[in-house]
């Protein structure tokens, strides 16, 4: 009897040691789980909160603040870092760390009331002490942008919610420089232990947890004030070249890819797997004029039969990265612009009648300069020309030569690309690669910079693109898409802007 009571004790010593083990082996695969879904490497696009985006151009540093490259603006620019002022999708002024606003009536008093409960990365409160000392250190240290906050006179902080800013004139662009790097609130506090060339200290919905060559790392900020990303971490990985950038989309190593090429979607367009968004950029393409005194061009009558001449509509229809036709300085996206595709309708009889009243020989040969990336383009406008009787020597070159020429004025036409939300400034000064000035649109930009409203801003912005498009300052072809293209079920990234402004909060499956 005592050896069976012994062989069963056996047998149920034996029955506990299997269930636990088996028990064992299943919780270390449930946490060996739980350890991969909360800690993927850079290389792993599978988990739904956690996503790599792929670009072509990367930052040289993070300091948002003295680097003017649009490349740590797209980054940091609304993940990292927040403004009093926020821009949407179509780059419309909305609340930011500023839930409202009040002006006065003679424009030289902004009042700024904040959100509650906001706080940066760290924990540490943040409140209208942050904002004032943050503006002051823009001023005092000229970061980049500036120079677009205006005249001002002080900044104040009447209570922990409220700030106050007085200009000396009216600056109505004031509120779209605090939606960009001037408008940005930094801490105070990490100030001094924080290396910004490779760090940032922010209020966002980001924190940077990583800044190496070809890859940048942002993780959820668990601490943020707002409503928190969708994401735990995003990797924006920095491609050489957009072959790579593709296949590796192509190939799961990535889950978004915003190339700056049209050529590189030449398979993606009959991949079904893919989806393409082509948004509005704030890159303009145009040919520009040399309007030197030495120049054909200085003529105004030249000018305009180059423009008739010029197919403009059959251009902006053909150019793969051409989102819409523009017919002057300011893009569709800005305040000021205005439609004006019909000043210079194509009419290669129109342009063939102004050319006649000029000797034969008197515009000489149009030396037009193209960089390699452009040269159907500039093929299509030699031909246009050549067909109106003008005579074209086309220069294809790299893009750092054509760059040293057309400052050295060594050119008569070039087709250029226009990157920034201001660059119609250009058209103002004399000394610009465009040699062009003109008084009646100078007069007519200075009111616009002093105008009490923005209504009135806009109105004055449009009278001078208008001045400056009918006096064929140059001409102007289309506004650049901006590519984003995706597999799976992504949503939440924006389309518009993307070049230059990548908020990533709402980014999901």
């Amino acid at each position: 009897m005592n050896r069976i009571r012994g062989k069963r004790r056996w047998i149920i010593l034996a029955a506990v040691i299997v269930v636990l083990a088996v028990v064992i082996t299943l919780c270390v695969r449930t946490l060996t789980s739980s350890e991969d879904e909360q800690e993927p490497t850079i290389h792993s696009v599978q988990s739904d909160s956690t996503f790599v985006v792929g670009l072509s151009e990367e930052p040289t540093s993070l300091n948002i603040r003295t680097n003017n490259e649009r490349t740590v603006e797209q980054a940091l620019l609304g993940n990292v870092y927040e403004t009093l002022v926020k821009r949407d999708n179509k780059n419309a002024l909305t609340p930011g760390m500023a839930k409202s606003w009040d002006i006065s009536p003679d424009a030289l008093t902004y009042t700024f009331h904040l959100n509650s409960g906001m706080s940066f990365a760290d924990g540490d409160p943040l409140n209208s002490t942050d904002v004032v000392w943050s503006l002051q250190q823009v001023l005092s240290h000229r970061f980049v942008g500036y120079e677009n906050l205006g005249d001002v006179a002080s900044v104040k902080n009447p209570d922990a919610h409220t700030v106050v800013i007085t200009l000396h004139s009216p600056n109505p662009r004031l509120l779209r420089a605090l939606s960009d790097r001037p408008g940005i609130v930094y801490d105070r506090e990490q100030d001094d232990s924080i290396d910004y060339n490779k760090e940032a200290s922010g209020s966002g919905p980001f924190i940077v947890g990583g800044f190496h060559h070809h890859s940048l790392i942002l993780k959820r900020n668990n601490q943020y004030w707002g409503t928190k990303a969708k994401a735990s971490q995003i990797e924006l990985r920095y491609y050489s070249n957009e072959t790579s950038l593709m296949d590796d989309l192509n190939n799961n190593v990535i889950n978004m890819a915003l190339p700056r090429y049209a050529s590189s979607l030449e398979e993606a367009s009959t991949n079904p797997t893919f989806t393409i968004n082509t948004g509005f950029s704030l890159q303009k393409i145009l040919l520009g004029f040399n309007c030197s005194n030495n120049s054909p061009l200085s003529d105004q009558q030249v000018r305009k039969a180059v423009r008739y001449a010029i197919n403009a509509p059959q251009i902006a229809r053909t150019m793969p990265d051409s989102k819409e036709q523009l017919g002057g300085p300011i893009g569709p996206l800005n305040p000021g612009y205005e439609n004006l595709n019909s000043l210079f309708p194509f009419d290669q009889a129109k342009a063939q009648q102004m050319l006649s009243y000029f000797p034969a020989g008197y515009t000489g040969t149009l030396d037009m300069l193209v960089q390699h990336h452009y040269e159907n383009l500039g093929r299509m406008i030699e031909k246009n020309l050549t067909e109106a009787g003008f005579s074209v020597n086309l220069e294809v070159l790299d893009q750092a030569t054509l760059q040293d020429r057309v400052n050295a004025g060594d050119y008569t036409m070039a087709i250029m690309m226009m990157r920034d939300q201001y660059d119609y400034t250009q058209f103002l000064d004399p000394n610009s690669v465009f040699h062009y000035e003109n008084g009646a649109a100078q007069q007519e930009y200075d009111t616009a910079i002093s105008s009490k409203t923005l209504d009135e801003y806009k109105q004055h912005l449009a009278n001078f693109a208008r001045i400056v498009s009918e006096d064929a300052a140059s001409e102007w072809l289309y506004t650049r898409k901006d590519f984003v293209v995706t597999k799976a079920r992504l949503h939440g990234y924006p389309t518009n802007m993307t070049g230059h402004y990548l908020p990533l909060v709402n980014l999901d499956r």
